[in-house]
């Protein structure tokens, strides 16, 4: 258990930069989302959206109106939405490098020689993607809070820290999803390139699964199931 930890602390050790610029770019980019919103008249955009002819469908894609004149709804529209874009991808690239560079590097033998278990191993991987994970999304939320603290906007409209704790949990459990999947094609074709490459497909895919179906054939529409921007949603408003 000693060489599990230490297997931890040494994986967080070398990406702590990461973490930190990580977490510290998204973080800045809500920053930036929530000063944009001190200078923008969300209930002008509220009528004017809603005298343009045609865009219904398109409204309805993003939550409808009320997402667009709530200072929350055009924050999380706008970060939240796309978090997957800001974060996932490098996640899945990472998830998808832990095991299968040690592979190609040819230091998986070492690294077994060691007194690990294979399960333990592969244990401490799992680990630090979830602690990596949940660091990074814990600096961006603690900017966006400390932005919505200083914001009058938010302040009129109360700052809701239950909400946003809760919201903190469901972006870990997404994006840890997302990891996981990478995580499993890495065991299966022990490559980065190939993994990585799946990895991202099967993102864009369960993207437009998750957001498309209900433009598909109601005879089909179960299909929805299988992607995770949609179960994840699911499990969390259950």
């Amino acid at each position: 258990m000693k060489r599990f930890f230490s297997s931890v602390k040494e994986l967080i050790l070398e990406k702590k930069f990461m973490i930190l610029i990580l977490g510290g770019v998204i973080g800045l980019l809500s920053f930036f989302i929530i000063a944009i919103l001190e200078d923008l008249d969300l209930q002008s955009l509220d009528d004017i959206m809603s005298m343009i002819g045609g865009i219904e469908g398109l409204l309805d894609f993003f939550g409808g109106l009320a997402v667009m004149s709530n200072p929350y709804g055009f924050w999380s529209l706008e970060i939240l939405s796309f978090i997957w874009l800001y974060a996932g991808i490098y996640l899945i690239f990472m998830a998808s490098s832990l095991l299968s560079q040690e592979v190609e590097n040819k230091t998986i033998d070492l690294s077994l020689s060691k007194p690990i278990s294979r399960y333990n191993f592969l244990g401490s991987k799992i680990t630090f993607l979830y602690v990596f994970i949940m660091t990074v999304v814990g600096i961006f939320f603690l900017i966006s809070l400390g932005s919505m603290a200083g914001s009058s906007t938010f302040r009129t409209e109360g700052i809701f820290i239950e909400r946003l704790f809760a919201t903190y949990f469901s972006v870990v459990l997404f994006l840890g999803a997302f990891a996981m999947v990478a995580k499993f094609f890495s065991t299966i074709f022990l490559s980065t390139k190939k993994s990585l490459a799946v990895g991202v497909m099967v993102l864009f895919i369960m993207f437009f699964l998750g957001e498309f179906y209900i433009y598909m054939d109601e005879a089909i529409q179960g299909i929805k199931y299988l992607s995770i921007f949609y179960t994840i949603i699911l499990l969390i408003t259950w």
